[in-house]
């Protein structure tokens, strides 16, 4: 430096320039950047006559070299340009060329900008895209560009190569301020994007093929902050807001979307869900981000899903905009739907609890009167009037406690699907005779007239097939409920006809009419379902589970028929039952009949009872029959006292279930697999308290024949044996 601020030296140079600069570094703590001002003294002919001064310009270098890093670094990154040209636009001149084009090396580096950009456009076969390019990067377009705070424009285009090729090529123009003499610069360069562009056009074509059930998708390009139009059909895109070709701003683009299509409740959240920093954070962590929110249309309001999908090997984001209208209709029905099974669930478990109580309730009162009475004898041993008179209310009791437990047991088998009706011949006339005096009977005790009117044609051909245990059950719980709940001296009405039919089938309709307090329009909707009542308080004054009327639909469904009921509060119900029946010969009733006279007098049985008391009365009741009865107290005594005798000695085998040692199950079992003729031959009938349906199945197949359920009808227990002697 000292070479250079020789005094001869400084002379020499003043006399050929007014001034100049010897820039130096100062050491202290770190480095700082000087410089030497040495300039002739105001307007001095003499240029001996001189000032110096020294100033730092820590803050030029800084900028200087923050300017040459960005120039260093971006010429670095387009050497493979086609060409690229280095700008003064203050100036108005080339600085430099560069590129692997020829072409670029023709252009005039002595021209001004707008020569130069009017040259290169040449090469532009569109003229369109031609005056595009002119207007883009003209001096006064770039000088005006970074006025506006913008420091890049891009352009796309065909071009001419070359080898006389038209390909596609994108135009770029970075402008950058030299703080060295404070002129705006520009670097312009070109490069072929003909393969970037269609591998673009290729997933553009992929996504519309993807995207055919959407009405609008969108390709994202998160770093320029736009989005490019694939598929538009719900609107028009106001031309403005074009950044070029179909590309708009992003955030513009969805703001004007969202202020004329989107219902006003959801503007704010969509606002915020497409918000673009936010769906670069959701999508960083998964490859799907989507939402539900509602347009405003001409017919009413709809429901729209956007989707943004992530591919992760090419990181195009796509955005799609769905109508999803059925979804949401089907969401809602379905919503509808499980809240509706959801509120009959509820209903029914408190329906079934209600059920529970009422039958705690139910069955403890017949059980107080019949353990009361039991009391009450122990003290009138000897009065055998009073006695008698207490067995007929204790046996009262014990039957309604019975049929509180038929229904329960008739609803399960219904309900599991295990109820099978029988099939046989029976007289209608005879069948309605004997209902008729049951009825009759109940409705004497309660003051209740009651009149049954049968048409003529019933009587000229009254034999049919069916299940009259089960028909007498479904009619009598209808009248049971006609005498419960009529009013005193009230009346039952039936009329039974014929209705034409085919087929060899006779149609019958019962029409009952009582004079009862009628049933409610509410109650109507829901009487069949089980454990309904229509008042809390009517367990206690007309007695009953809620069952009966559920049990005779069912019945009356599984027979092929119908029920329906009409009914007026305060004046009365009628109910209307319609049922086919196949036609039978009067000689299948007889046959029948003659069968049913037979009587278990004389024969052999097995009986294995645990229970005592049960065992007892089984026996007595057997042998008032005129059977001969062995009694046993488990299944191992049965199956070691049946293969201790001879074949022959027993004709049936009555087989409890629940029994200590060995129950009724493996007993038969046991003695099925005995080496004798009669093991697999003799009749095995369950004896048991067991009711339900995979009962009466897993008796069967343990190798019994029929199933009895307790407590013991002695006609039914003698009818079963005969069925299998």
């Amino acid at each position: 430096m000292s070479r250079h601020l020789n005094y001869e030296t400084l002379l020499e140079r003043l006399s050929q320039e007014a001034s100049f600069k010897f820039h130096f570094r100062v050491v202290t703590d770190t480095v700082h950047y000087y410089y030497l001002l040495i300039a002739r003294n105001g307007n001095a002919d003499d240029y001996r006559d001189f000032v110096i001064a020294v100033a730092c310009e820590d803050n030029d270098v800084t900028a200087r070299k923050i300017y040459e890093n960005q120039l260093h670094s971006l010429l670095a990154s387009i050497t493979h340009a086609a060409g690229y040209f280095h700008l003064d636009l203050t100036d108005d001149k080339i600085l430099k060329i560069g590129g692997t084009s020829a072409l670029a090396y023709k252009i005039d580096a002595d021209a001004s900008i707008d020569h130069f950009i009017a040259e290169t456009a040449v090469f532009i076969p569109v003229l369109k895209d031609r005056n595009d390019f002119i207007n883009a990067f003209c001096r006064s377009s770039l000088m005006k560009s970074y006025e506006d705070g913008q420091v890049e424009v891009t352009r796309v285009s065909r071009c001419l190569y070359d080898d006389n090729i038209t390909r596609l090529s994108k135009y770029a123009t970075r402008l950058l301020l030299n703080p060295s003499n404070n002129h705006l610069e520009a670097i312009l360069y070109g490069e072929d994007v003909t393969r970037t562009q269609e591998a673009y056009e290729t997933q553009v074509s992929i996504v519309q093929t993807l995207s055919s059930n959407y009405l609008n998708v969108y390709l994202i390009n998160p770093r320029e902050k736009t989005l490019s139009v694939i598929k538009q059909e719900d609107r028009d895109v106001p031309a403005p807001d074009k950044k070029h070709s179909n590309t708009y701003p992003y955030d513009l683009f969805l703001s004007d979307y969202i202020r004329q299509r989107v219902y006003p409740d959801d503007r704010t959240m969509l606002e915020e869900s497409l918000e673009l920093d936010n769906v670069m954070n959701v999508l960083s962590g998964q490859s799907e981000y989507k939402g539900n929110y509602r347009i405003n249309d001409r017919d009413g309001i709809h429901y729209y899903q956007f989707r943004f999908i992530k591919n992760e090997d090419s990181g195009i984001i796509v955005l799609g905009f769905l109508n999803v209208d059925d979804v949401v209709e089907s969401e809602i029905r379905h919503q509808k739907l499980l809240k509706e099974a959801l509120d009959t669930a509820e209903r029914a478990n408190a329906e079934k609890s209600n059920f529970l109580s009422r039958m705690s309730h139910d069955m403890r009162t017949p059980l107080n009167g019949i353990i009361g009475l039991l009391e009450i004898d122990k003290k009138h041993e000897n009065d055998i009037g009073f006695l008698k008179s207490n067995r007929e209310k204790a046996f009262i009791s014990a039957s309604h406690l019975l049929s509180l437990i038929n229904d329960v047991l008739d609803m399960s088998k219904i309900e599991e699907g295990g109820l099978v009706l029988n099939h046989e011949p029976f007289d209608l006339i005879r069948y309605e005779k004997e209902t008729q005096m049951l009825i009759d009977m109940q409705a004497q005790k309660n003051g209740i007239d009651f009149t049954v009117h049968i048409a003529p044609e019933i009587y000229e051909h009254p034999f049919v097939y069916g299940s009259p245990l089960h028909l007498r059950r479904a009619m009598m719980n209808i009248y049971s409920n006609c005498i419960k709940y009529n009013r005193e001296n009230g009346a039952i009405h039936t009329e039974i006809h014929a209705l034409p039919s085919h087929d060899h089938k006779l149609v019958c309709r019962w029409t009952i009419s009582d004079t009862g307090i009628g049933i409610s329009r509410e109650y109507l909707k829901k009487i069949f379902e089980p454990f309904t009542q229509e008042n809390v308080d009517a367990r206690s004054v007309y007695h009953g589970t809620g069952l009966g009327m559920s049990i005779a639909k069912a019945l009356f469904e599984q027979m092929g028929g119908t029920i329906e009921i009409s009914s007026a509060p305060g004046i009365g119900s009628t109910f209307v039952i319609t049922l086919p029946f196949e036609e039978a010969e009067e000689t299948d009733i007889s046959s029948e009949t003659e069968s049913e006279r037979n009587s278990i007098q004389g024969i052999k049985i097995l009986l294995a009872e645990d229970n005592e008391i049960n065992r007892e009365v089984a026996q007595v009741l057997l042998e008032e029959e005129g059977a001969v009865v062995t009694a046993v107290s488990n299944g191992r005594e049965a199956v070691k006292l049946f293969s201790r005798h001879p074949e022959g000695t027993f004709d049936v085998i009555l087989m409890d279930i629940m029994m200590p040692l060995m129950d009724g199950y493996e007993a038969t079992r046991q003695i099925r697999k005995l080496d004798r003729t009669d093991a697999s031959s003799i009749p095995i009938i369950a004896l048991t308290a067991n009711a339900f349906a995979e009962d009466v199945r897993h008796a069967l197949v343990c190798g019994m024949n029929a199933h009895l359920a307790k407590p013991l009808d002695v006609k039914k227990m003698v009818h079963t044996i005969t069925l299998y002697l």
